[in-house]
C-alpha cells in the first residue's frame, strides 16, 4: 500500500484536528477542580480517539473494508 505525501500529509492534520478536538472537548466537559489524573485521562482516550480514526481512514483508503479483521477462506469443495 503506498500513500502519497499529500494524502499523508492530509492523515496527519486530521489526526492532529481530531486529537485537539477531542482533548478540549474532554477538558471542558470534566469538572471544575481539574487534577492531573484527570488531564491524564483526556490525553490518553484522545489518543485512543485519534489513532481509531487514522485506522480506518487508512483502511479506507487501502480498499478492503470487506477484509477488515479477517479474510475469508476459499470455500473447500466436497472432492478435494
Amino acid at each position: 500500500m503506498q500513500i502519497s505525501n499529500s494524502r499523508l500529509i492530509a492523515l496527519t492534520g486530521i489526526g492532529l484536528i481530531v486529537f485537539g478536538l477531542t482533548a478540549f472537548l474532554l477538558v471542558q466537559l470534566m469538572p471544575s477542580p481539574l487534577r492531573p489524573f484527570d488531564y491524564l485521562v483526556c490525553g490518553a482516550v484522545s489518543t485512543l480517539v485519534c489513532l481509531l480514526v487514522i485506522w480506518l481512514l487508512l483502511m479506507r483508503e487501502s480498499g478492503q473494508e470487506k477484509e477488515l479483521l479477517f479474510k475469508r477462506r476459499p470455500k473447500k469443495t466436497p472432492n478435494s
